[in-house]
Formats: structure tokens, sequence, C-alpha cells
């Protein structure tokens, strides 16, 4: 799951609809991330993006990762995969100042593994940020990431 999340008002609906799904039951909760915790974990690999980004130099997302994604992603493919991303100059240090919307951070059954999903609420464009993490000792390793913009929602 590498790449760009797709743009427009399909992708805006589909956000817009998660977040009026109801609330997750307690057990649901227990296996929740805490919210500062997975909001520091999104803002450190997309400032690590954004430096690869402006630099072109991707080897610390790629050392960010786990053994297979970095395996699978040297910082060549890494750099294809966010052409996209560089090419449109979507400049990721605002994330670092603004609340993310997180729509889902979950943690699976045995822990050991992290999904966080949502956006940052940026003008005039949102960021939207699909990443997974899998846990080795004591750290939370990358094992998927999907960064794209798409326009606003507007509040009704």
């Amino acid at each position: 799951m590498l790449g760009k999340l797709p743009k427009g008002p399909l992708h805006a609906a589909a956000l817009a609809f998660a977040l009026l799904l109801p609330s997750h039951s307690a057990s649901a909760q227990e296996d929740a991330v805490e919210s500062s915790y997975a909001t520091a974990l999104v803002r450190d690999v997309l400032a690590a993006v954004n430096h690869g980004n402006w630099t072109g130099n991707y080897t610390v997302v790629r050392d960010y990762a786990a053994p297979d994604f970095a395996a699978a992603n040297d910082p060549t493919k890494l750099a294809g995969l966010f052409v996209r991303l560089r090419a449109e100059q979507l400049d990721l240090t605002r994330v670092l100042v603004t609340e993310p919307v997180i729509l889902n951070a979950q943690l699976t059954e045995t822990r050991d593994q992290m999904r966080l999903t949502g956006y940052f609420p940026l003008q005039p464009q949102h960021v939207s940020f699909d990443l997974t993490f899998a846990q080795e000792g004591s750290r939370w390793l990358l094992t998927g990431i999907s960064i794209g913009a798409f326009d606003a929602i507007e509040p009704k």
C-alpha cells in the first residue's frame, strides 16, 4: 500500500462518511491507540517523507521501516513512488503544527500491528494518510504508507 490516495469528490465523500460512523464498542476502544501517540507517529513519518520530498533522499523513510518494507523499497524505488507527491510540491511541514482528524487508530488483537488513517485539515487541500506499523521490540516500524492531498471538505 504505497503511493498516493485518490483525490477528488469520491475520496472526500468517503472520508466524510467515515466521520459519520458510530463510535466503536468498548472492546474496540480498548484496542484503540492513544490519540497523542498516534498523532506523534503520523507526524514523525510525514516529516521523514517531507524531508525525502525536498532532498530526493528517502533513506530515512526506508530505515524507519520494518525490515520487509525496507527490503522491498530501496530509496530509489521510494523516490519513484513519491514522484507525484513531489511534483505537486506538497509541503508537509504544516502537519507538524496542525491537529489531525484520525479516522482509524486501531491495534490488531495481538497488539503487534497498528493502522492509522485520517487527514490533516489544511487549506487549500487536506493531507490524507493511511499508515501501518508492526511492533518490533519497543518500536513501531512502518510497514505500509499512503499519503495524498484532496480538496478540502466544506462544512455544511
